[in-house]
């Protein structure tokens, strides 16, 4: 796909997540999106279409992609993270190996649930073009612009554009 072409929903939810897991693989990069995760809430799904749309992710468009995969992320993502890390821990009453098996159930829903979301974020029709910058992205959620982390995670997105 082009930058800047425009594609159906369909495709461009392809195109994204084809990118996403090719930027996921990059080295560093998911212990990054995870670090930044962790360390400030960043919704990695997000932050991985910004890097899909390059320029095209300016404040409006982050605004837009925020809103839009909200309330899936509050009502599924977030509660299937909480539960997939809760079964980390040792549960009381739960035998060890059963408990894998849910934590292993609740991972491959969770990266459905993060498949989805980028669905919804393929689909607002924001235009992809450029390369990652990841400057309003940064200020838009609150982080350092010059983050280690954003930056390993832009040069890779870069590489791959």
């Amino acid at each position: 796909m082009g930058m800047g072409k425009n594609v159906s929903g369909t495709d461009a939810a392809g195109a994204l997540w084809d990118f996403a897991v090719r930027l996921y693989a990059e080295p560093g990069v998911s212990e990054a999106c995870l670090a930044l995760q962790d360390r400030f809430g960043v919704d990695v799904p997000l932050l991985l279409w910004a890097a899909w749309l390059g320029d095209g992710a300016d404040a409006a468009a982050l605004r837009a992609g925020d809103r839009a995969v909200g309330p899936w992320r509050a009502r599924a993502i977030r509660p299937l993270r909480a539960l997939r890390r809760h079964l980390r821990h040792t549960v009381a009453g739960l035998d060890r190996k059963a408990q894998e098996q849910w934590r292993e159930a609740a991972k491959r829903l969770e990266i459905d649930a993060e498949r989805l979301t980028l669905d919804i974020l393929a689909r607002t029709g924001i235009s992809r073009r450029g390369h990652a910058d990841f400057g309003p992205f940064a200020t838009e959620f609150g982080l350092e612009r010059g983050s280690p982390e954003l930056v390993l995670i832009e040069t890779a997105a870069r590489r791959l554009a």
